[in-house]
């Protein structure tokens, strides 16, 4: 009798835990990574400026066909929107970011300066869900 009361406890509280919890596809920011990006994104974002994507359609002047595939499958539109920064400099420059617990999320992204002379291209997708906050320091 024990063991049965102890099985429908523990079987509601996993259902009822299933319920609330955040589901894992909607993490307030991931990034895209391996995307191939044409020249003009050098001339439209920055590190400290990005730019942002709201629809598909948008990032066509800045990926090829084979990289919008790629954005398509991973990004709701509807649900979120893509940073896009990028710049040139030291190949041990570093774009980071940290999430803030609050909600809706808050993230701040910082830039760490390299140290090395090699001039190298710099691109960095992001992608947020459309309610989370975020600035750059």
């Amino acid at each position: 009798m024990m063991k049965t009361h102890l099985i429908a406890i523990v079987s509601f509280l996993t259902i009822v835990g299933g319920l609330f919890a955040a589901p894992a596809n909607h993490a307030p920011i991931t990034e895209l990574k391996d995307l191939r990006a044409e020249e003009a994104v050098f001339t439209d974002a920055s590190r400290t400026k990005p730019v942002v994507l709201k629809s598909l359609k948008n990032g066509a002047k800045y990926f090829d066909k084979e990289a919008l595939a790629a954005i398509s499958k991973a990004v709701d539109f509807e649900k979120q929107i893509v940073l896009l920064f990028s710049w040139k400099g030291s190949g041990q420059e570093r774009l980071q970011y940290v999430v803030k617990e609050s909600f809706p999320e808050q993230i701040m992204f910082s830039y760490k300066a390299g140290r090395t002379r090699d001039l190298r291209p710099h691109v960095k997708v992001y992608v947020l869900r459309s309610n989370v906050k975020w600035t750059i320091e």
